[in-house]
């Protein structure tokens, strides 16, 4: 769908995670798939979805499980996201999801929400993963005035209905708190939620499966899938994997032309961010930033933000529609624009990285976990720039689906279940993200 440039599997994002000292050069002696190979599983992405079923596969169910990249390990999302630990995972609203899915459905939607937040958690723990955990809760602020009602209506229906902990904050308040500028009119709180290193997490959940002796190829591109007898043979490299399950968990990176009963059904869309250097005391308190939790506001083309542990500002927006890489440096400037004209006294500052990354957004507005029909092909996706939160949550029970092989071993609320239905004439997809993107922009300019 988009430019070759942003598919371009040898390099690394140039990001602010990846300066960091991660020990993730450790990880690069990992082999790429030189000879054909056979094993109960195959999954093909080696991000936190396919990281996560393939741990929950292999400690539970001790299979012979390998797990297939087409880049180098850890080029996709899991690490060029925000470290957002966040819900829900969907575009649609809270009366949307009560209309198309009934009021029960739409409850246990967000207890399975909390349960992906909880679970990433979780993992931290299990495997003591030094992420750079940072905040205790997410934030809602209100870019305009009327806006900051309906927020107060959210955390009533948050308290009330869904069991969440939420409070509101007005401006003075939140300016106490959280931050001032020019689109801070109050804000909701919601626990749990929290922010982290994404590439350090990453590599906690890969260190787990390589002590799980999971098989990790790395640089190995899946061209094609067949299906032989009761087998399916997955050419990558000029060599051939032979298994009796495969698992998609690609997200916003697949490619159509895999999987025909996939293609079609995921929009990708890019996401563009950008860090600043790091702010001094005093340049903190022109803004009085003194939050570490993460932050959205309640534009329709939404920001999204956080404070850094080393006092950088995190700022991330909607990306181009290119993909080329001169269109992401153009875009950085205008999300650069964009981000000293919510904090003006910030003008000065400097921008020190800028990337970005693909989200996978669907028909039905919220994420997928299923298997296709007749097939042991099994998949998971759309989480709607919530992946941190549903992403691994979803590989757990993709896990149990994988092993059971029907919904009947999957207790999670029917939001989740089963495929989008295929985009109409996807090769227009660009064309309806620019028509929706105008759609939101003229919102956003309206205050609607």
């Amino acid at each position: 769908m988009y430019h070759n440039d942003i598919y371009n599997f040898k390099d690394l994002p140039k990001s602010y995670w990846f300066s960091l000292d991660t020990n993730y050069s450790k990880f690069l002696n990992l082999e790429i798939m030189s000879q054909n190979e056979e094993f109960d599983v195959l999954i093909i992405g080696a991000g936190y979805t396919g990281l996560s079923c393939a741990i929950n596969l292999s400690e539970k169910y001790n299979l012979n499980i390998c797990i297939v990249d087409a880049g180098v390990i850890g080029w996709g999302a899991s690490t060029r996201n925000a470290g957002f630990c966040c819900i829900p995972p969907t575009k649609l609203t809270i009366n949307q999801l009560m209309k198309r899915y009934g009021k029960d459905e739409t409850i246990s939607f967000f207890k399975n929400c909390i349960e992906g937040t909880n679970y990433t958690k979780n993992l931290i723990n299990k495997y003591n993963i030094d992420c750079d955990v940072s905040g205790n809760q997410n934030y809602v602020v209100a870019h305009t005035e009327s806006k900051f009602d309906k927020l107060i209506k959210e955390s009533e229906i948050y308290n009330k209905i869904f069991g969440i902990e939420s409070k509101i904050h007005n401006k003075e308040e939140f300016d106490k708190i959280g931050h001032s500028g020019n689109e801070q009119f109050g804000a909701l709180s919601y626990k749990p939620g929290f922010a982290l290193n994404p590439l350090k997490f990453y590599l906690g959940l890969l260190n787990a499966a390589l002590k799980n002796k999971i098989n990790i190829f790395h640089k190995t591109k899946i061209t094609s899938v067949t299906k032989e007898a009761d087998f399916y043979i997955a050419k990558a490299n000029d060599k051939i994997i032979k298994s009796k399950k495969i698992v998609i968990a690609t997200n916003g990176f697949y490619q159509d032309g895999l999987i025909k009963q996939i293609d079609s059904r995921i929009l990708p869309i890019i996401s563009n961010i950008i860090v600043t250097n790091p702010l001094s005391d005093r340049e903190l308190s022109l803004h009085n930033f003194k939050t570490y939790s993460p932050i959205v506001n309640t534009r329709n083309l939404l920001y999204y933000y956080r404070k850094l542990p080393d006092n950088r500002i995190l700022f991330g927006a909607r990306g181009d529609i290119s993909g080329s890489d001169k269109s992401h440096k153009n875009i950085s400037k205008i999300i650069e624009k964009d981000f000293k004209s919510v904090f003006p006294e910030w003008k000065n500052i400097n921008i020190d990285y800028t990337w970005r990354g693909l989200v996978a957004f669907t028909t039905k507005l919220a994420p997928s976990i299923g298997k296709i029909e007749d097939e042991n092909i099994f998949y998971s996706f759309g989480y709607h720039a919530n992946g941190v939160s549903s992403a691994p949550w979803s590989g757990m029970q993709l896990s149990k689906l994988v092993h059971g092989s029907n919904y009947g071993s999957l207790n999670i609320s029917r939001v989740y279940k089963g495929l989008p239905k295929k985009i109409p004439i996807s090769s227009f997809r660009k064309i309806y993200l620019k028509l929706v993107y105008f759609a939101y922009q003229i919102k956003d300019l309206l205050k609607l």
